[in-house]
């Protein structure tokens, strides 16, 4: 019995050779049940998503590790449950985004190519945030790097819910669109790291 069904062994080894179109045909086929076991155990939607981002960023970080994966379905589950711990960690019980940042794509035995990889994602991200605007840099520190709702940012920048929602969208808009004419190479990276959710 193979570990993988044919086609999605093949999907893997495409990703882990660079190619984006498979990352982002691998990110489509797994996106829902990574986000279904992060709601789970973060018991918060917002925050859910977030982790289902870092999730695929750091497939993508370490892609080059994936040939070593036996069964990609039961390596994504675990990762998701101890990124969930970590993140949790990191992200609510701090208050600063910046510790968060630098171990945005912390692991406990990084290789070089990989922590040289993550250092220069997470300055090319700070960039990418530093050109918003104060209100929407605002906006959007308080939800990705202190875990506030919507109705929290709401009270904190006295503003509503849904301003605090429009923040969001333009922010990541602004985001993505700073990354894609920046670091086209970051390409579907970019733009899965920053997705739009629902």
């Amino acid at each position: 019995m193979t570990a993988h069904p044919p086609y999605e062994r093949e999907l893997i080894l495409r990703v882990a050779a660079g190619d984006q179109k498979a990352f982002r045909m691998l990110y489509d086929q797994y996106v829902k049940h990574v986000y279904g076991i992060a709601l789970r155990l973060m018991k918060s939607p917002e925050l859910a998503q977030d982790l289902t981002q870092e999730i695929f960023t750091r497939v993508w970080i370490k892609k080059a590790g994936l040939r070593e994966v036996e069964q990609f379905r039961p390596w994504l589950n675990t990762i998701t449950r101890n990124l969930a711990r970590d993140y949790l960690r990191k992200k609510v019980v701090s208050t600063e985004y910046e510790p968060y940042l630098l171990g945005f794509f912390a692991d406990l035995s990084p290789t070089a190519e990989e922590t040289l990889a993550s250092r220069q994602l997470q300055q090319v991200m700070q960039e990418a945030i530093d050109q918003l605007s104060p209100q929407l840099k605002k906006a959007f520190t308080l939800h990705r790097f202190q875990g506030l709702t919507h109705e929290q940012i709401a009270r904190v920048m006295d503003i509503s819910p849904t301003t605090s929602k429009s923040h969001l969208v333009r922010a990541l808009a602004s985001i993505r669109a700073y990354l894609q004419k920046h670091y086209p190479e970051l390409g579907i990276v970019a733009a899965v790291l920053f997705s739009p959710w629902p």
